[in-house]
């Protein structure tokens, strides 16, 4: 549940095949890529994790897949994270959960939320961030249209006279993208690459490296040694001051880190010592 707008989140609970209702579990959420859906690359980090003793959640944000809220495909910051708080409230009123070892993990443009919940969410302890998008600095800059275009067509629709407008958020001409969303590996019945237009005016402003500076929690970066998103991840993990650290996968790029062999395995040498020590 949404707390903040009132909207309710479908999410997939999983546990670990040896569960036992009397334990106190270790638990972590896993989001994903911005506009992904549940059964997207969050769930390929999930199930890992389940194999291996952690109760995991990943959900769909608020306005997709199977959650609620309407206009349909808004990709907000601010909403998405009070998304992760609602999973942590989720997972808190578990009672096999241990509410003093939660965790999470974010993949893509969720590392950003995920990064900054970290700082915000006191019941989160540990972050991990596989590959951190931003957008102000990447290359999605240009699925954007003009501000004063998008700032336009959104007075018009909330006036009740026009259409809303969208972006096409992952064109087939991202080749990179599209080989992973537009195939076997990533698709599904409930994603679209179309995002409410007006989604960029928060995007672009969304400053992750200056609120990364009160971070005091254990915070780990993954990257891979090719992606685009790199030098995004480095900016944000240079800012923040502690406990930290980062690991790039060799020869990987940005989405290879989604659910390629052996780039997926290659991160978890990391994240299950990170989350060990640190839940």
């Amino acid at each position: 549940m949404n707390k903040a707008l009132n909207l309710r989140l479908a999410g997939l609970l999983r546990i670990p095949t040896d569960f036992d209702l009397s334990r106190n579990y270790p638990a972590v959420v896993v989001t994903g890529p911005m506009l992904s859906v549940k059964e997207q690359a969050q769930s390929v980090y999930a199930e890992r994790l389940t194999e291996v003793g952690y109760v995991t959640l990943v959900f769909d944000g608020s306005y997709f897949g199977e959650s609620e809220g309407t206009p349909r495909g808004q990709e907000l910051p601010d909403v998405k994270e009070s998304d992760i708080e609602g999973a942590v409230d989720y997972l808190c009123s578990l009672p096999y959960v241990d509410s003093e070892r939660i965790g999470g993990l974010g993949i893509c443009g969720s590392g950003s939320y995920m990064s900054v919940a970290g700082v915000k969410e006191p019941r989160l302890k540990a972050a991990i961030v596989p590959a951190i998008a931003d957008i102000s600095t990447s290359p999605m800059m240009g699925f954007f249209r003009p501000e004063a275009e998008v700032v336009a067509a959104k007075e018009v629709y909330d006036k009740g006279e026009g259409e809303m407008m969208y972006l096409n958020f992952m064109p087939r001409a991202f080749d990179e993208g599209a080989a992973y969303y537009y195939s076997s590996r990533g698709t599904h019945p409930r994603w679209s690459n179309q995002v409410v237009a007006w989604s960029q005016l928060e995007l672009v402003k969304y400053n992750v490296p200056s609120i990364m500076k009160d971070m005091t929690k254990p915070y780990c970066v993954i990257s891979g040694e090719n992606a685009w998103s790199k030098p995004s991840s480095e900016d944000v993990f240079n800012a923040v001051p502690g406990n930290k650290e980062m690991h790039v996968i060799p020869e990987a790029s940005h989405f290879d880190m989604y659910d390629l062999a052996p780039f997926v395995s290659e991160a978890f040498e990391f994240i299950l010592p990170f989350f060990g020590k640190n839940l």
